[in-house]
């Protein structure tokens, strides 16, 4: 039996009710008479597949999916050129630290590496025998970086992605004052229940916290640069799938049915902002001129002026799935996901929903 197919398995109906696009991913189906090491097809209709994650690299555009698909822009979006990829496993995640150093992260805990800005890759590290996608990659600098994915998948590089240690992930527990109150008792519980829930995205802030969206509500955040981790109070108990940081120490959870949160203390407090949508949000993004957009399944996306404390929605007319938001260098959105990478005007000020 495929890898794929026993990981649908193990899944629960309940999982895959709540599931986003991610999830998707984890149970594409193998392609018929795929070689796992293969090299990926370049396919003239790969702009069109499901896609999983992008980046604004300089005056480029990188994007990731399915197959072991890689499509770079140098048109803002308006073409776009597949490259050859030593891998036709799903890509979920990318990330450059300059326009020139990237990587890019999948199923079968693959991660591919590249020094020429997306045109040229090797693969660095893959852990098949786990069958545990990675599902985002964050590099704080050329040389340090994390992957976590399904089921506490949680690695770590020293040296720019050419070796990955896996790391127990066990954060303590935030205290009501804000403090970590980590005794002997509550080491003792997390050594032996472990974190096995998805991690989904990790960011940090301009101060330099990073944050960890999780499913089934939890909330994960390391004030010392990934060194340690404290689990935050949690607003929810449905999945959340991603964090965006914002002006002022501002910073949003949102994931499942619309839920999103704000907090203005670094995940101590939260306060819930209504979406008008229960379509699953998976991605944010702060935009050039200040407002906020986040988009996600059935073709949401919503716009705040300010600064996160209200949104209206534009849903979009053909409900695509949205897996990521880029802005591109003229301003436009670039939308990554069911439908591949499409770009969309954005909306002017002050335009309402359907406006």
């Amino acid at each position: 039996m495929h890898k794929l197919s026993r990981l649908f398995l193990h899944l629960h109906l309940e999982l895959i009710v709540r599931s986003g696009l991610i999830l998707l991913a984890l149970l594409l189906p193998a392609e018929p008479g795929i070689v796992l090491g293969a090299d990926s097809q370049i396919m003239p209709l790969a702009v069109k597949s499901l896609l999983l994650d992008g980046q604004v690299v300089g005056d480029r555009i990188v994007v990731v999916g399915e197959r072991g698909h890689i499509l770079i822009s140098e048109d803002q979006g308006v073409s776009w050129q597949q490259q050859q990829v030593p891998t036709r496993t799903t890509l979920t995640s990318v990330f450059f630290v300059d326009p020139a150093n990237g990587w890019a992260a999948g199923h079968d805990g693959i991660i591919l590496q590249t020094g020429d800005g997306g045109r040229h890759w090797q693969q660095v590290y893959s852990d098949p025998q786990h069958e545990q996608a990675i599902l985002d990659l964050w590099f704080s600098d050329l040389e340090n970086g994390y992957a976590v994915g399904a089921y506490g998948l949680f690695l770590v590089t020293e040296d720019g992605g050419a070796s990955w240690q896996p790391l127990d992930f066990d954060p303590a527990t935030l205290g009501t004052d804000g403090t970590n109150p980590d005794t002997e008792e509550d080491a003792s519980i997390e050594e032996s229940w472990g974190i096995d829930f998805h991690l989904n995205q990790m960011t940090a802030t301009a101060t330099g916290r990073i944050f960890v969206a999780a499913e089934a509500g939890n909330l994960y955040r390391s004030d010392d640069g990934g060194r340690s981790w404290l689990s935050l109070p949690s607003p929810y108990e449905g999945s959340f799938y991603g964090t965006l940081s914002l002006a002022q120490g501002t910073v949003l959870a949102f994931g499942l049915r619309g839920h999103l949160f704000r907090t203005e203390d670094a995940g101590n407090t939260w306060t819930a902002v209504q979406t008008g949508t229960q379509a699953t949000l998976n991605d944010g993004i702060l935009l050039a001129d200040g407002r906020i957009a986040l988009a996600g399944l059935a073709g949401a996306l919503l716009l705040s002026e300010d600064n996160g404390l209200s949104f209206q929605l534009h849903a979009q007319a053909d409900r695509a799935g949205i897996a990521k938001v880029l802005q591109a260098g003229d301003g436009t959105l670039v939308l990554i996901g069911e439908k591949g990478a499409r770009r969309l005007a954005l909306p002017g000020k002050g335009k309402g929903a359907g406006q």
